[in-house]
């Protein structure tokens, strides 16, 4: 009878020997009860639009019974109209596995995603379970507009004729230990929120969101070691890359931004090895409204992919479907070393380090072969991500013959150029790369989404791109203009500047303006010597009455001027800050 404890007993040991292997190796999967992931709905300005906790946007197959599309615009309308599928962030690179030894991974997220919730401890090491069954990973969502909700809550919205509830979070759980940012504003240090003191941010600039979603989510899929699975658009095979990703979406009611959400990914190495000519791909299927009848194209002047109807007719849409926008604000940084190089944030720039923003658009469709459909294998993707075919061919553009790594970039505006001549179920992908990524090191990646429509299909392209132009200068404007504010609809008869309200004020004041016609408009802050300290306004505006606020948060009290410049007038006016 001993022996056969023994024997049991050492059964058992060796049973747990083969659980508790070495981390480094690929692991069995085993059944460990994990997160599932948690679908988050965002809802501002005219757009509804849903975030997975494993990193898919717009793809809400979690909410209702069939997957559909989770970009919902405009909400106002009583028909569900759709105008974005799904998309997600793609990271591949090479990893210095040993010495004079890399090897290709890949981890992805679109329809199915390689990542789970949860974040990576310790670097080099594959979390442990309990991380991935942590329901500090289930993601956040405040609101940052309504008093009631600093304490979270649960609110009802309609879009598309739906009612979707929103489920807030209090301010006083915002993650900021995993990384959450957040608006110091009381002086204190450390995060103490409440509405007249620290609040949930973005980690950019002074300016308040109507909602911001946070997450953490990995690629050691339900915390093992395990290679990657291919599914549906979802390219397989490679073994983790040991990357964590704190994502934050959010977006704004004030005017101009009603069309506009961001989202920014802070990507961090934490394999313990070496990552070279790493490239980050944000990956799109925008379907606006009946898939099949989509264009794709891209302006690399303007770091801007989007989709559109290939015709001025769409079965959802009608005449004059929308088109939906990506534009690349902020970019991986590498450091050139070389004095001629600047990249730029907002509030400061960084000498001699280079942004890489959009340096490739390419597309891949529905089906097909490996080369031109859904890869999947990670080789295929990763080729589309350095600008080639999915078999790693160059690509040329029929008009000048030449290799190119911008697929279709043609005014899609005027329809000139080289723009694509063929509808179908389209994806498309906003590449950046390559670039190096040391052990430890992070990078910040921001993008703009937008949708808007014109007169036609190829209108619509126009004033999407607009609407992502003035989204740029809203996110680089650093911390002092909350944004442009038109006030009603008629157009002042003369030039005007009136005196800014209130006068003395701490710390944000308003200025108000009139404009008779179309005009370039700078209005500009002076201190009392004459010295320039911000430039509200460089851009140009119809005819009409608007509104822009100062927040001199930054500044210290004193008297300043404020003065308005047009080809036509200009006129200056003193305010006092007083602290």
């Amino acid at each position: 009878m001993k022996y056969l404890v023994l024997i049991i007993a050492l059964f058992i040991l060796l049973s747990s020997s083969c659980i508790y292997a070495d981390d480094n190796n690929p692991q069995p999967v085993i059944n460990y009860s994990v997160l599932s992931p948690k679908s988050i709905f965002m809802q501002s300005g005219n757009i509804n639009t849903v975030f997975r906790t494993d990193g898919i946007l717009n793809y809400d197959r979690v909410t209702f019974s069939s997957s559909e599309a989770g970009l919902i615009w405009p909400v106002g309308s009583s028909q569900r109209l759709t105008a974005g599928y799904t998309a997600g962030i793609w990271i591949g690179a090479k990893v210095n596995i040993a010495a004079n030894q890399k090897e290709l991974r890949l981890a992805a997220s679109f329809y199915n995603s390689h990542f789970s919730p949860g974040n990576i401890p310790v670097n080099g090491q594959v979390p442990p379970i309990s991380v991935c069954n942590d329901s500090a990973f289930n993601g956040y969502l405040v609101n940052l507009t309504d008093p009631s909700l600093v304490n979270g809550g649960i609110r009802s919205k309609i879009a598309g004729g739906r009612t979707y509830n929103f489920s807030y979070s209090p301010w006083s759980a915002w993650p900021v230990a995993l990384g959450a940012p957040y608006v110091e504003v009381n002086g204190v240090p450390g995060y103490q929120p409440g509405w007249n003191a620290d609040r949930p941010g973005t980690g950019v600039n002074n300016s308040r969101p109507s909602e911001l979603i946070f997450m953490v989510y990995m690629d050691y899929t339900n915390c093992t070691n395990s290679p990657h699975v291919e599914e549906l658009s979802l390219p397989g095979g490679s073994l983790p890359l040991g990357v964590e990703i704190q994502q934050l979406a959010y977006a704004y009611e004030t005017p101009g931004m009603l069309n506009t959400y961001f989202v920014s990914y802070k990507i961090i190495n934490k394999s313990g090895k070496n990552w070279d000519s790493t490239y980050i791909s944000l990956v799109n299927d925008a379907d606006i409204g009946f898939a099949s009848d989509d264009a794709v194209g891209c302006d690399s002047s303007k770091n801007i992919a989007y989709t559109y109807n290939y015709d001025n007719d769409d079965s959802d849409y009608g005449t004059a479907p929308p088109a939906l926008g990506y534009k690349i604000i902020q970019g991986p940084v590498k450091n050139t070393g070389m004095s001629s190089d600047t990249a730029k944030f907002p509030c400061y720039n960084k000498i001699g380090y280079k942004m890489l923003k959009m340096t490739g658009h390419n597309r891949f469709i529905n089906s097909g072969t490996p080369c031109t459909g859904d890869p999947d294998y990670y080789t295929n993707a990763y080729n589309y991500m350095k600008g080639k075919d999915g078999c790693g061919s160059a690509i040329f553009n029929p008009l000048t013959g030449n290799p190119t790594q911008y697929v279709y970039s043609g005014n899609g505006c005027q329809h000139t150029g080289w723009y694509d001549s063929t509808q179908g179920d389209k994806r498309n992908l906003i590449n950046s790369g390559p670039f190096d990524m040391a052990a430890g090191d992070t990078q910040f990646v921001v993008y703009a989404y937008a949708i808007d429509r014109g007169s036609d299909n190829y209108q619509s392209i126009c004033v999407m791109m607009n609407t992502l132009e003035f989204a740029d200068q809203f996110y680089m404007d650093c911390s002092g203009t909350i944004g442009i504010e038109p006030i009603g609809n008629s157009v002042p008869r003369n030039f005007s500047l009136e005196q800014n309200y209130p006068n003395p004020f701490n710390p944000v004041t308003s200025i108000k303006f009139g404009i008779p016609k179309q005009s370039n408009v700078r209005v500009i802050i002076y201190d009392a010597l004459g010295r320039e300290v911000k430039i509200l306004i460089d851009n140009q505006l119809g005819g009409g009455n608007y509104k822009v606020d100062w927040d001199a948060a930054d500044s210290p009290s004193g008297i300043y001027f404020y003065r308005i410049i047009t080809s036509d007038y200009s006129e200056t006016k003193k305010m006092i800050l007083i602290k």
